[in-house]
Formats: C-alpha cells, sequence, structure tokens
C-alpha cells in the first residue's frame, strides 16, 4: 500500500510539472487551445495510474512461510464448534500491502463503490484459505446432520464470534481517517473486525458455497451487513436478498438487529440483558436508516427465511414494548433515587426538629415526608411491575431469537 500510494504521488507531481509545460508551449506543439493540452494531460495520468495498478497486480503471490495457528470457537443452536486453521505470515503481510482505496482519473465512475468493494471481495487464485475454510464449515454442518439452510447460519455464527475491533470501530466514528477495509484473510488472521470486516468475510465464504450475495451500506449510520439471496416475497427491502448482521452473535438471518449507543455494533440478540444489566443501560435501540446495496450476486437461495419469519413478527413486536418500556423505566429509576435522597433529608430533619422541640416545623415536614412517602410506593409499584414486563419480554424474545 505505501508503494503504491507512493507511486501515485510521484506520478501526480511529475503530470505537475509536464501539465505547466504544455500550457505553456502549447501553442508551439501543435496544440490548438489549452484544452487539447489538458486532455493530453489527462490521457498520460490514466495511462499513469494504469500502470500503477498493474505494478500492484503484478505482485506476485508469495509463497506460504511462517505459518500460524487460528483456533476458532463458537456455538451454534446450543451446540460449541471448534475449527483451527494454518494461516502464514507471508500471506499476511501480502494482503495488508493490496490497495485499500480507490484511485482514479478524469471523472468519477458511477459504480466506483461496487467496484471498490469487489477489490476486497476478488479470491487470488494461489490463495486457497477461503475455499479450503468454506470446505470445512460445511463439512463441520454435514457431520452434524445440518440441511443446507442451517450450514449458512452456522458459517454466519462463526463470523459472527469473530471479535468485534472496538478500537477500530472507535477510530472510525472518531473519524480519525486512519482506518482502513480489511481483506477476508486479514480478519481471519487477525482474528478481529468491524463490520466491514466480518461482512467481506462472510461473503467470499458463502460465494465460495455458491450462495448469491450482497453488501448492504448504510453510509449514515456507519455500518455494513450482508445480504443472501433467499425468495423475494421474504426479502429485506423487496431486494432479493435477506440482511445479515456479523457484527455480534445470536443475529439471525433476515431480521435487522439493534444497536448499541456507544460500540454502534448490534446487540447481542442471543443474550439481550435484564433491566440492570449493563447492555440494557447503554443500549440505543434504533433502527438503521438508508441502504444501498453493493455486488450483487445471483446463485443458491437461502430458504431458511420462511421458518424465520413466523416468529419475526411476534419478535418485532417484542422489540418495539422493550424499546418503549427501556427509557421509561430508566427514567422511573432516576425519580425514585431523587425521591429516596429527599425522603432521608427530610427524615434527618425531622429528627433534628425533635430534638430541638420545634413542634410546628416537625409536624409540617412529617406531613411533607408523609406525602412524598405515599408517592414514592406508587412510583416504586409502578417501577416493579414496568420492570416486569420488560424482563417478561426480554426472556420471551430470548426464547425466539434462539430457535
Amino acid at each position: 500500500m505505501v508503494n503504491f500510494l507512493k507511486k501515485i504521488g510521484i506520478v501526480f507531481i511529475e503530470l505537475a510539472v509536464i501539465g505547466g509545460l504544455l500550457l505553456f508551449i502549447y501553442d508551439k506543439k501543435g496544440f490548438e487551445n489549452p484544452r487539447q493540452a489538458v486532455l493530453a494531460i489527462k490521457d498520460l495520468a490514466q495511462e499513469a495510474v494504469g500502470e500503477a495498478k498493474e505494478e500492484i497486480e503484478k505482485v506476485p503471490f508469495p509463497a506460504q512461510e511462517d505459518p500460524v495457528s487460528r483456533v476458532f470457537n463458537w456455538e451454534y443452536r446450543g451446540v460449541k464448534y471448534t475449527l483451527e486453521q494454518t494461516l502464514y505470515q507471508s500471506v499476511y503481510a501480502y494482503y495488508k500491502s493490496q490497495p485499500k482505496s480507490f484511485s482514479y482519473v478524469g471523472e468519477l465512475k458511477a459504480d466506483w463503490e461496487d467496484e471498490y468493494y469487489g477489490m476486497f471481495l476478488r479470491l487470488n487464485e494461489n490463495d486457497k484459505s477461503i475455499p479450503t475454510l468454506a470446505a470445512d464449515l460445511q463439512d463441520l454442518g454435514k457431520d452434524k446432520n445440518l440441511s443446507d439452510d442451517q450450514i449458512v447460519d452456522l458459517v454466519l455464527a462463526f463470523v459472527q464470534s469473530i471479535p468485534y475491533d472496538d478500537a477500530k470501530a472507535k477510530n472510525i466514528l472518531a473519524k480519525t481517517g486512519g482506518e482502513t477495509m480489511l481483506y477476508p484473510y486479514e480478519t481471519l488472521f487477525e482474528q478481529a473486525g468491524v463490520c466491514s470486516d466480518k461482512s467481506l468475510l462472510a461473503t467470499v465464504l458463502l460465494r465460495e458455497m455458491g450462495y448469491g450475495t450482497a453488501i448492504f451500506a448504510y453510509e449514515a449510520d456507519n455500518h455494513m451487513a450482508i445480504g443472501i439471496e433467499c425468495p423475494n416475497d421474504y426479502s429485506t427491502y423487496g431486494s432479493g436478498y435477506c440482511y445479515s448482521e456479523t457484527t455480534s452473535t445470536g443475529n439471525k438471518i433476515g431480521i435487522i438487529p439493534s444497536f448499541d449507543s456507544v460500540s454502534n455494533k448490534a446487540v447481542d440478540t442471543s443474550s439481550l440483558g435484564t433491566l440492570d444489566s449493563v447492555q440494557s443501560q447503554n443500549a440505543k435501540l434504533g433502527q438503521l436508516g438508508q441502504v444501498t446495496i453493493y455486488q450483487k450476486t445471483s446463485g443458491k437461495l437461502y430458504s431458511g427465511i420462511i421458518q424465520t419469519q413466523k416468529i419475526a413478527k411476534e419478535i418485532d413486536g417484542l422489540k418495539n414494548e422493550i424499546e418503549k418500556l427501556l427509557p421509561v423505566i430508566q427514567s422511573q429509576k432516576k425519580s425514585i433515587k431523587s425521591q429516596e435522597k429527599k425522603l432521608e433529608d427530610m427524615r434527618g430533619d425531622i429528627e433534628d426538629y425533635e430534638k430541638d422541640g420545634n413542634i410546628e416545623k416537625y409536624n409540617s415536614t412529617v406531613k411533607k415526608y408523609n406525602d412524598l412517602l405515599e408517592e414514592y410506593k406508587k412510583d416504586v409499584k409502578k417501577y416493579n411491575n414496568d420492570v416486569g414486563l420488560y424482563n417478561k419480554a426480554i426472556q420471551r424474545y430470548n426464547v425466539l431469537i434462539k430457535q
């Protein structure tokens, strides 16, 4: 990547010099007007950038040197799986050196983003890591007598289990500008990634297994997910693809999850916490905004969505109930704590008035205390009732999401 950028930088410096000379002597070299000189510069730039890209593409795939073992552990439908893969430092270094940005000269292509994502999805013919991993995952599923649809779920669960890179996500949200997407091999090697990294990995694995896929990009939300080709009537946005979340475990194909307000990753739907959990206190159960779909391919259909949608309506209803109850309960809890502080202060005042023999203030404060105490008891009763409803909804949600 450094060499590629350096090459482009040199090209642009050279072009600036050449451009100045062309504009200075255009009338002495047969150019009829400055526009012809500009067109000449453009042609030269396209040729130079093309040459730089060709240099990158000609970098040979390395010999497999310095092997390292990567062990992956995950769970699907209550069964624990383990898979060991041998990766190589030399191959990892190769992918780290590959382009991570889209370069162009002249007008930006209308489909440049599609080409950009495609750059990360192209497999080098000498790299057998993805075909090997896909075959190993399929073998694991067949050993457990899983159906084709369940093997797709198993693959997604595998990718979901790869740790989310919270530090990288924080930098992206802070717009530091220092983060780039990873090639699938890098994600496997580092055993970590954000939504884009993990979505790209899931995409190449499922493509290798013959499934149609797409990339769901949510620019305003800084989020990416994978779309898996499924029956159109059951698809997300009527796109022909079912939304599939990769950032956390337990998210089912075809169901768009809620997202944590701090990390911007999907809430782990396999274990939504009860009210007092840290997860619930930090949760911002919002929905994604506008989507743009890239890298559409056709292949085998995922039909598991048909069964999923039988419970999806109830799941969505529970999500809405949870989303409404959570801020209400959090507000109630804050109010109750404030009331408890006031009652404690008033008890101290009452004791002081009694000691001082200030009967008038004693009686007045006792009345206020009793009134506040009655209000407090009612609020606590309402709070406990709402907490019960919330936790009941969470428990039912967790049962459904694991089916």
